[in-house]
């Protein structure tokens, strides 16, 4: 086994690196970080990268060097397979000895195997001759089964996926509560188990990528409610090619990271990927009350609404000026707002159903956020309301 790679993971649909599935190689690269500056400069010259400055041996200099021929290594062992022009996506990780590569695939064996045989390479420089070395790897990566393809379904119902630090399970129990107000037989997957039409059917984890899957698998539900936790981006990706609508409730600087989303901006950057797989014609729901969530907007596909407990709130003027829509507070009832419509006031806080968007101080926003998905993916404004006042059994 190839010492250099520390962890190969199949992601299965789309995940931070690339909107569909990909291969995640966290991979060992003191080879490249700790070698001889003659020998780093020697090996940079016979991959092409003839102009480059590989920096001081164990630096992030070196790291950033080690990542640009790590990348130029990995398409050439693809070319010479028979991959021309793969995408190839790769990061530094705090330790200068570790680099996380990222490539797209349609088979999944045979992308297995181009991630070992670009492990294997690592294992054996520094060599004189690296045309031959990966001329060997790639000799193994054809020789490799296909495998099958990307296990990712493709939505044939409306489906609302629901990230941030904070308040995704109210949020998702409030849309819930809306869908089955308007007769509709709503799945939800979320972190303890897999509901239909208000019973918990499967216990366990469900808000990583098996949880859309199987409740798309289910006839009977014609609406799913994605409840999506960062760990599942990062670990396993996303489990349908797109959603109709996207929540973001907002991002904590106090939420604990994993896989290298270990600060806000960072788990900003993974919560951000259910916006980027939204439909151009659904709708991305943005906390307009949070920088991080509300500069999301800039690379969703999607319409923006916004929501703010502020009416005057900056983000919400520059949405209706953009021809989005906007769910904020106004005289103590929650409103929603439309470019060149009067505001329509929905509901009177004091008649919310108590603690139905959970415990305070984000109760209110998840309200905001519920009643923008609900009315984002077509429920009528009736059962919207109702989902409000009304409590009682998910």
């Amino acid at each position: 086994m190839a010492t250099s790679l520390l962890e190969m993971r199949i992601l299965d649909g789309p995940n931070l690196y690339f909107p569909h599935a990909a291969v995640r190689l966290t991979l060992d690269v003191r080879r490249l970080v700790d070698a001889p500056d003659d020998e780093a400069a020697a090996l940079a010259s016979s991959i092409g990268l003839r102009h480059a400055t590989p920096g001081p041996t164990g630096t992030g200099f070196r790291q950033r060097f080690a990542a640009r021929a790590l990348a130029r290594l990995v398409r050439q062992v693809a070319t010479e397979a028979g991959t021309h022009r793969l995408p190839v996506r790769v990061r530094p990780e705090r330790d200068v000895h570790r680099l996380v590569v990222a490539y797209p695939w349609r088979h999944r064996s045979r992308a297995e195997a181009l991630g070992r045989a670009v492990a294997e390479v690592l294992d054996t420089l520094p060599v004189d001759d690296v045309d031959g070395l990966v001329e060997r790897a790639a000799s193994r990566v054809r020789d490799a089964d296909l495998g099958p393809g990307p296990g990712a379904l493709r939505p044939r119902i409306p489906v609302v996926a629901v990230a941030g630090s904070k308040g995704k399970t109210a949020t998702c129990r409030l849309l819930v509560r809306m869908g089955r107000a308007a007769e509709r037989c709503v799945g939800w997957a979320t972190t303890d188990g897999l509901y239909v039409d208000g019973a918990r059917v499967e216990v366990g984890d469900h808000s990583g990528p098996s949880g859309p899957g199987r409740l798309l698998a289910r006839p009977e539900v014609d609406l799913a409610v994605a409840e999506t936790a960062h760990h599942s981006i990062v670990l396993g990706g996303i489990g349908v090619t797109h959603n109709d609508v996207s929540v973001v409730t907002n991002v904590a600087a106090d939420a604990p990271g994993v896989a290298g989303a270990d600060t806000a901006d960072q788990l900003a950057e993974v919560k951000a990927v259910v916006t980027r797989i939204t439909r151009s014609d659904g709708w991305c729901v943005l906390n307009g009350d949070d920088p991080r969530v509300w500069s999301m907007r800039a690379l969703t596909p999607a319409r923006p609404w916004v929501f703010s407990c502020d009416p005057l709130a900056p983000a919400i003027r520059a949405v209706l000026a953009d021809g989005g829509r906007a769910t904020t507070l106004m005289d103590d009832c929650i409103c929603v707002l439309g470019r060149g419509q009067d505001p329509d006031p929905l509901v009177g806080l004091a008649d919310v159903a108590p603690n139905a968007g959970g415990s305070p101080p984000y109760a209110v926003q998840n309200a905001l956020a519920a009643v923008s998905a609900g009315l984002a993916v077509g429920l009528p404004r009736a059962a919207v309301v109702t989902g409000l006042v009304e409590g009682g059994a998910d």
